[in-house]
């Protein structure tokens, strides 16, 4: 089947389910009249009964809004997640809890989840026939740094569940409600530290998942933590974290990762502040919110909080170093080999880190950054004769080939490094996304409603095959990608090794070796820079910097 037999015109959920099962990728969709029906048997969870309902490809059961720790309201804001109730009965698992409170824009309101500091909540997907079924888990952290935090319909985990794994997305705290610092807080805690609530959260859901799981037919044991862009960053500082030890087995990573020693890390989730640091940012907001103290911050409406940090510009509520969540920044513990030492796979995307198919940029501003950037190593002519423009047209083109390198051998660092200081009992994978999705999405609140070509989080539809989820014309190429990409997902949650059966040989990192696996467009072998030289210059620019995140 060619690219043109699937319309040309964006297809609604039910449209992309029917054109799939005609091309024979999913399995069969589930009926509206199905879709609303509840699942017949109860499962039994620590808090209580629940049912769930048909999922969006037949024999997958969903249980939506499953809480697995007690409100974050009231006495509970900015404190360590606190057990879940219990419930008599049977609760009807069939509807999404809230999300997190936090400022959303350019979203229409008819996509919007409902908002709520009850947000502790998780959604389970799985076609396991009972508890004996042992399945690989896969529990999927959101993105979406400036758009939507939610771990609902948009991370849809039918395909996957369809393939043998039991999907499980949380929601947890985010923004200020997730990473707010204080003295008070601090000083309440019983590990002397705050701020990371929302990574607390994360800890408390895998440890839901191990008491849990198994009821789904989920084998905690083999548990995949995964996630992109902001999920990936939580990842990130989890494999450096002993919090989670032992709560999962294998981690996924899209667009998380870098170089310990890129500057980009300097203006993303890479950079970590103190804890004194986090607490003055924490006491600022405090009294630019008007708040005298603790106790009248904890009185302030969560929508009036979120309000109020949204319009400040001097808040900050990243990461914090505070010795028991993040022990250290990532570089001291990769030096320490006190990563966690699992089966990694991680990748990024063709058109992220400043690439893109329709940029523009003069000659001029292209060799005023190459002086600027190069220049202070002695390398801004090394730069220009690599990647030479005697045009704009040719600028344009030239900074996307060094930033689509760039990216790549930056990953290829990271992954080096993990790989040579962890003992390593699995190995790593690293992939360069190159798909463009076609068209634009117009129901996704989430990811690429305006972005072109293979931009951030485009691979994300393909690694969890939740093409059905979204309004782009998809073709039936895209259906062929989205079922091989999950399958290299679903063999990974389940060995380790996204390798298996007919898929395409995707060989782990070799230290000596400079290269990757293309997915998308092609699926083969890639070298992480489109020449040796460019490998060397890149590589040879990277590790000169000073500064270690």
């Amino acid at each position: 089947m060619s690219d043109t037999d699937m319309p040309s015109a964006p297809l609604n959920r039910r449209g992309f389910l029917g054109a799939a099962v005609a091309a024979g990728l999913l399995g069969t969709p589930a009926t509206p009249a199905e879709a609303r029906t509840a699942a017949p048997t109860a499962i039994s969870t620590e808090s209580g009964q629940i049912t769930g309902v048909q999922g969006s490809l037949r024999g997958v059961t969903v249980y939506k809004g499953v809480p697995y720790a007690a409100t974050t309201a009231g006495a509970n804001r900015w404190r360590p997640p606190q057990p879940a109730p219990s419930w008599d009965g049977v609760r009807a698992a069939d509807s999404w809890g809230p999300a997190c409170p936090q400022p959303v824009t350019g979203i229409p309101g008819d996509q919007l989840p409902e908002f709520g500091e009850d947000c502790l909540n998780l959604n389970i997907w799985t076609a396991a026939s009972g508890s004996g079924d042992s399945r690989p888990v896969l529990v999927w952290l959101y993105g979406g740094d400036r758009a939507l935090w939610s771990g609902q319909e948009i991370y849809n985990g039918s395909l996957l569940a369809s393939k043998g794994v039991v999907v499980v997305t949380p929601d947890y705290r985010v923004g200020p409600l997730g990473g707010l610092a204080h003295p008070g807080l601090t000083a309440e805690s019983a590990y002397g530290g705050s701020g990371n609530w929302g990574i607390l959260d994360v800890v408390a859901a895998l440890e839901w998942v191990q008491r849990n799981i198994a009821a789904f037919g989920g084998d905690p044991d083999r548990v995949t933590l995964a996630g992109w862009a902001q999920g990936a960053s939580i990842v990130n500082i989890l494999l450096a974290s002993r919090r989670a030890r032992g709560l999962y087995h294998r981690a996924l990573l899209s667009s998380g990762v870098r170089y310990t020693k890129d500057p980009a890390l300097a203006r993303g989730t890479g950079r970590y502040r103190s804890l004194a640091d986090a607490e003055a940012d924490g006491m600022g907001f405090a009294a630019r919110a008007g708040a005298a103290d603790l106790a009248a911050l904890r009185a302030l409406d969560a929508d009036d909080i979120v309000t109020k940090a949204a319009a400040d510009t001097s808040a900050d509520f990243g990461h914090v170093l505070d010795g028991y969540v993040l022990p250290d920044t990532y570089t001291a513990v990769l030096k320490a080999h006190a990563e966690t030492d699992v089966p990694v796979l991680t990748g990024v995307c063709k058109d992220a880190n400043g690439a893109a198919p329709d940029l523009l940029l003069t000659v001029d501003a292209f060799k005023a950054y190459a002086r600027s950037e190069f220049g202070p190593l002695g390398l801004a002519d090394t730069f220009l004769n690599l990647y030479p423009a005697d045009s704009d047209t040719a600028a344009a083109q030239q900074y996307s080939a060094y930033a689509r390198d760039e990216e790549r051998v930056s990953a290829f660092l990271w992954a080096t490094q993990f790989k040579d200081t962890a003992a390593n009992a699995g190995a790593v994978h690293t992939y360069f996304w190159t798909r463009v999705p076609p068209g634009y999405d117009d129901t996704n609140p989430v990811i690429g409603t305006t972005a072109t070509g293979a931009f951030e989080g485009s691979d994300v539809y393909y690694l969890l095959g939740y093409l059905y989820n979204t309004g782009r014309p998809w073709t039936s190429k895209d259906y062929d990608i989205a079922d091989t990409t999950a399958s290299c997902v679903a063999r990974f949650a389940a060995t380790g090794d996204p390798n298996g059966g007919s898929l395409t040989s995707w060989p782990a990192l070799a230290t000596d070796i400079p290269r990757t696996m293309e997915l998308g467009a092609d699926f083969g072998t890639l070298a992480v820079a489109d020449s040796d030289a460019k490998f060397a210059f890149l590589k040879t620019y990277l590790e000169s910097q000073t500064r270690e995140f």
